[in-house]
């Protein structure tokens, strides 16, 4: 059994890879900078470190005895209210500081966990592949993909892994998750144009899996994965697995593109106007609907391919949609959904 650290460990997907890796008998210890709710593991379970990834003295000594790193503690996702600065900060300094202590603490093999957003928008025909050129959209994607830069340089002693996720879900989920369980729940769910345009919807538990395989296998050594789930999915297609998880009938609005975009464009000007919820996100402070909604609900921007890391890992994800929305949709119902005055 191995030593593991864990940054990030209170997020969605580090709680459930935390718990795996307890399950497997490895000795873990994690890495917070805040405290959060645990759903998944207890804090008595692993040696828990709070610490700022972006104070290179504060990560001093947190790797010793440590065998192998995941790393997926960073600003998760395209907060405009927070600058340039701070994703450099966080995303790329605290990456490349864990790098310089696992190199000094003699670390066996570092784990970074990415995201489609360091790629940017595909083509809209083919799957996106670890070859194509990157080209990310926002400050999210341009640190991750920096970062990515600096993990796989070549520089470091350890054997050096980045993998790229893209939307995952599963109980524990929050933000947009809830939100599309949340609209299905009612009953009533807009599509733009037809519903056929594709996207990559990975439960967590496959997700799991393939970070752990890029942990293990000596094979990942030096490389860049896309982990997703068994297929890219129709958004229609996903909508209509929400539904049936929860036992419920979907009635599909069909909105024209062009209306849509007239729509999308008008929220955006609301949004300079009334810079608040329910107007934008809370979390993001972007608008909640715009004309990139529209762009990347209608065309294959957001496909995948797998065939890397399966050919390379072995890797196959065990959880289909079907069981995957159903478990979340247990989960939030217990944990969410019926709280009081939920929508």
């Amino acid at each position: 059994m191995s030593n593991i650290l864990i940054t990030g460990a209170s997020g969605f997907i580090g709680q459930h890879l935390t718990r795996k890796l307890i399950d497997a008998n490895h000795t873990v210890r994690t890495v917070n900078k805040d405290d959060c709710e645990l759903y998944f593991f207890r804090s008595d379970e692993v040696d828990f470190r709070k610490t700022d990834i972006s104070d290179r003295e504060s990560v001093s000594g947190l790797m010793d005895g440590i065998d192998t790193v995941y790393h997926m503690a960073a600003i998760a996702r395209n907060d405009l209210s927070k600058s340039w600065d701070d994703y450099t900060a966080v995303n790329i300094q605290g990456t490349i500081n864990l790098l310089e202590e696992a190199k000094s603490a003699g670390v066996s093999r570092f784990v970074f966990i990415s995201t489609v957003e360091a790629a940017g928008f595909g083509d809209g025909v083919n799957p996106r592949t670890e070859t194509d050129p990157p080209n990310p959209v926002n400050n999210y994607g341009k640190s991750k993909l920096l970062a990515e830069q600096h993990v796989l340089s070549g520089k470091w002693p350890m054997e050096c892994t980045v993998l790229r996720l893209p939307m995952i879900y599963g109980p524990g989920t929050f933000l947009i998750v809830p939100k599309l369980f949340g609209m299905v729940r009612k009953g009533i769910y807009p599509l733009i144009g037809s519903g056929k345009t594709k996207m990559e919807f990975c439960y967590v538990d496959n997700a799991i899996s393939g970070i752990i395989l890029a942990g293990e296998k000596k094979e990942a050594a030096g490389e860049l994965f896309y982990i997703s789930d068994e297929r890219s999915y129709t958004i229609k297609e996903v909508v209509s697995n929400i539904a049936a998880s929860m036992n419920k009938k979907v009635i599909f609005i069909y909105i024209p593109l062009f209306i849509a975009s007239l729509l999308g464009l008008c929220w955006e000007i609301a949004a300079r106007i009334f810079p608040f919820p329910p107007v934008i996100s809370k979390y993001s402070r972007k608008p909640f609907f715009s004309r990139e909604t529209v762009d990347w609900t209608t065309k294959n921007v957001n496909i995948v391919s797998t065939e890397k890391i399966r050919d390379k890992l072995g890797y196959y994800p065990d959880v289909n949609i079907r069981e995957g929305t159903r478990k979340t949709a247990e989960w939030l119902n217990l944990n969410l959904f019926q709280k009081p005055n939920h929508a």
